[in-house]
């Protein structure tokens, strides 16, 4: 399979089409390899436009909410950015390439061995992994002016809001358990340290391991 021809068709056919304009984000998606974050037996369907299981309870978002997200994120070169729920790296890898430092989550520590052995093929240097729960997020680095969660979460967890910088931005989808699909939304944070939500568009992806709704969170 032509990898490169998929991953500019993903862009050209798939992500351009909805909107997506924003050529840092566009950038990113034709350069970083997909296929290489995804197990062996989906490699051909890598660049399909769909959520894409890659471990337990673990996936890749489909690329056009992905892609989406990132654009209303708006990722600057001095960012320093929490990517929550990275899997086996991709996000992180896409992340990696408009920011000054990204810091990975990931509460299996499989998928994170996975994660920084892809990243050390790509050589990628200015992704730090961390191991730990998706909504403790990582205080030792932080606070972020960027914060991207990887799925759906019942509710954005306070220990991430906390880890916020003034001026910040978090994206997420947000699917309660009573709702039918998911909102993407953008959080962001004042100089006095208060935070505001806007809706952006409706999202149908699958939760991050650990922030499902409340009868599954452990604080």
């Amino acid at each position: 399979m032509n990898f490169a021809a998929a991953r500019i068709n993903m862009v050209d056919s798939q992500i351009n089409t909805m909107g997506v304009v924003n050529e840092d984000v566009l950038n990113a998606f034709r350069t970083v390899p997909r296929e290489i974050y995804v197990p062996q037996d989906k490699k051909g369907i890598a660049y399909s436009d769909e959520d894409m299981p890659v471990g337990r309870s673990c996936f890749l978002m489909e690329p056009v909410t992905h892609a989406r997200l990132l654009q209303a994120a708006a990722p600057k070169a001095d960012d320093r950015a929490l990517d929550i729920g990275c899997g086996t790296g991709y996000s992180s890898a896409i992340l990696s390439s408009m920011v000054e430092r990204v810091v990975a989550v990931e509460p299996d520590g499989e998928l994170l061995a996975m994660a920084e052995a892809n990243w050390a093929g790509q050589g990628l240097r200015m992704v730090i992994p961390h191991l730990g729960p998706a909504y403790e997020g990582c205080p030792t680095h932080g606070d972020y002016s960027l914060i991207i969660l990887n799925g759906s979460v019942a509710e954005i967890p306070p220990m991430l809001l906390q880890q916020l910088a003034p001026h910040g931005r978090l994206l997420a989808v947000v699917k309660s358990e009573s709702d039918k699909i998911g909102r993407a939304v953008m959080v962001t944070k004042s100089e006095s340290g208060e935070v505001s939500e806007r809706i952006l568009f409706d999202a149908a992806v699958p939760y991050i391991s650990g922030m499902q709704p409340r009868r599954g969170f452990v604080f």
